[in-house]
């Protein structure tokens, strides 16, 4: 009944079906169990396919020769997660060290055609020709058994891509209604029906938490409230590291339970979910059904901050001194950089260049002069008015906003026709492309539009108080000067004894015509 060394090595080969359940322990069996889910975290599922495939090889007195689970893990064309344990058995077939595999379903096994025929034929190849499937065995030598294990791989296949179509059909579904999906946002709570455990509403997250410091403060605080205080401090001008070092100073947790991160911070004052906007596949799409929890100005203003490309060069959150790395040398256009003087004449700290020692001049000089004309410039009522003018004010933002809103509406009315037959594929695919780029359009003069997020409160006749009131918010008054002037330092020529004034600055306002006048 037992055919002996055939092949290669030691491997028992078995004749035919009635040779492997006559096999008793000389038969050595590989179970393999998987599911795709496991939200619970219990492993019931693979835990019951253990026991059935087990109860299997028990009947039939097989050995059993290991025992390989994937919990949690989807086995389809569309599966992102790899399957470890399914590669250590590939591994043992492919070493000889199984006699037939044992599987509760092909789909535990895959639910790839491909990956079936590649694994059918790798089997076939190395003499593992038996797999017992829920209880019925099939050997890959019988054409009628490789039809029926096809069929069962074809369905499987099958199944996993109509699972998908329908998640797919659903997500999109509800974000076209503006339902939110998948995980929670950080801020936000939803309330479920007790019976139907439908969705009900998702709602800002007002409940009141202890959070303890290291030093035992304890800081009261809601969710909520997090995300709005971020987003307050970043639009005007607190640097990320240091709303993550206050964060983290007073013991709050993070979404994930654990210490905030200056690029969790950042994602999250870029996540238009926040004034209340559905986004599906990182675009947004319209109207969520959820309250903003904070103003699309605060938002608006915190994406210009943050993608600001020249902001990548000056490390604000890291800075000490007020004008280094904004400051630039007027003969080579090196950087200006706080170092410590020991001339004579320059003891105490300087601002120098760093390239090629151009020009220097004491820190406290150039700290008062650039903190003084910049304030006086604050405080012109000419200022707000030409940075109101130069905005289009509030009307031109909302002018942007409702048209892009009507484009919407107008794009929604397309689809709906669209998905009723009453217009053509390729007119709907036209129209959505021309609509498309007009909202795209209108959403960017909208974001454009307004004042300057880091001038917003500083301008008019209270600009002295509230830049006093900055104190030693170095970064905030760095972000402030670097967005409203380019200053550079000239030399004070040699032997000069002349006092530090305009002479020695280059100085262009970045708002208004008249930007050099003034600054002289």
């Amino acid at each position: 009944m037992i055919r002996r060394g055939s092949r290669a090595g030691n491997r028992v080969r078995f004749a035919n079906k009635d040779a492997l359940l006559a096999g008793g322990a000389d038969v050595r069996a590989l179970r393999y169990q998987r599911a795709s889910q496991d939200r619970q975290e219990q492993g019931k599922s693979v835990g019951d396919q253990g026991k059935l495939n087990l109860a299997e090889i028990t009947k039939r007195g097989w050995a059993d020769a290991g025992s390989f689970t994937d919990n949690d893990r989807s086995a389809s064309r569309h599966a992102r997660k790899e399957r470890p344990e399914f590669e250590l058995l590939i591994e043992q077939i492919r070493a000889g060290k199984g006699d037939v595999l044992v599987i509760w379903e092909i789909s535990r096994k895959e639910r790839d055609l491909a990956v079936y025929v590649k694994i059918r034929d790798m089997c076939t190849e190395v003499g593992l020709y038996f797999w017992l499937v829920g209880g019925v065995l099939f050997d890959l030598r019988d054409k009628n058994d490789r039809m029926m294990l096809g069929f069962q791989a074809v369905q499987a296949e099958w199944l996993a891509d109509s699972i998908r179509d329908n998640v797919l059909r659903g997500i999109v579904g509800a974000a076209e209604a503006g339902r939110p999906h998948g995980r929670l946002t950080y801020g936000y709570r939803r309330v479920y029906d007790q019976r139907t455990k439908a969705l009900l509403r998702q709602e800002p997250d007002t409940e009141i938490r202890k959070a303890v410091a290291a030093d035992g403060t304890v800081t009261e605080y809601s969710n909520a409230g997090i995300v709005r205080d971020s987003f307050a401090k970043v639009a005007r001008g607190v640097p990320l590291i240091t709303v993550e070092n206050e964060l983290n100073g007073r013991g709050i947790p993070s979404p994930r339970g654990s210490t905030w991160r200056r690029a969790m911070i950042r994602k999250q004052v870029l996540n238009p979910v926040y004034i209340g906007k559905r986004v599906f596949r990182g675009e947004v799409i319209g109207d969520g059904i959820w309250p903003a929890l904070v103003d699309e100005d605060t938002y608006w203003a915190c994406v210009r901050l943050l993608e600001d490309p020249s902001r990548t060069t000056t490390r604000a959150g890291r800075a000490v001194h007020l004008l280094s790395y904004i400051v630039r040398c007027g003969v080579c256009d090196g950087p200006i950089a706080s170092s410590h003087g020991n001339h004579r004449s320059r003891e105490g700290r300087l601002y120098s260049c760093l390239r090629k020692r151009c020009a220097a001049v004491k820190s406290e000089f150039l700290d008062e002069y650039v903190q003084r004309t910049v304030v006086a410039w604050l405080s012109l009522p000419e200022t707000g008015e030409m940075l109101s003018a130069l905005s289009g004010g509030d009307e031109q933002v909302a002018h942007a906003r409702a048209e892009a809103a009507r484009l919407r509406a107008e794009l929604e009315e397309w689809r709906r026709l669209a998905e009723s037959g009453e217009v053509t594929a390729i007119s709907f695919a036209r129209t959505e492309k021309g609509l498309t780029a007009k909202i795209a359009e209108h959403e960017e003069q909208a974001k454009e539009a307004g004042i300057p997020p880091v001038l917003r409160g500083m301008l008019g006749e209270h600009a002295t108080r509230k830049w006093a009131e900055l104190g030693d918010e170095v970064a905030v008054k760095r972000e402030i000067i670097r967005t409203v002037a380019e200053i550079r330092l000239l030399p004070a020529g040699k032997g000069s004894r002349q006092p530090f004034g305009a002479h020695r600055l280059e100085w262009k306002w970045r708002f208004g015509p008249e930007a050099e006048e003034n600054g002289a």
